[in-house]
């Protein structure tokens, strides 16, 4: 095996690694978008997201507002990096001219 190969297989581990990692904080971030509905003259918060079929609300005092903003946005930022480390791993199979192992 030459010293490239052995570099590229170190890389795709490293990358794996990295998948499992956002993997896992992806699923500890909420998903979906922070809604505001005006009731009276008071602003609400909500939290909108899908599970299945149905969307779903949940209320979100105003002091975590941001801080469920901030998440969620965590969470995108994360699924784009996601993308681009599996973007990663199929270059490094081409490259390599073969599937390899994803522990």
């Amino acid at each position: 095996m030459s010293v490239l190969e052995d570099i590229l297989e170190e890389e795709y581990e490293r990358s794996a690694r990295l998948i499992r990692l956002m993997e896992e904080e992806i699923a500890s971030l909420p998903k979906g978008s922070v809604r505001t509905r005006r009731i009276g003259s008071r602003d609400y918060y909500y939290l909108n997201y899908r599970e299945g079929d149905k969307v779903r609300s949940e209320y979100i005092q105003i002091s975590e507002v941001e801080e469920v903003r901030g998440k969620i946005a965590r969470r995108k930022e994360l699924q784009v990096a996601l993308k681009e480390q599996r973007t990663s791993q199929r270059q490094i199979e081409r490259a390599l001219g073969r599937r390899l192992r994803n522990e």
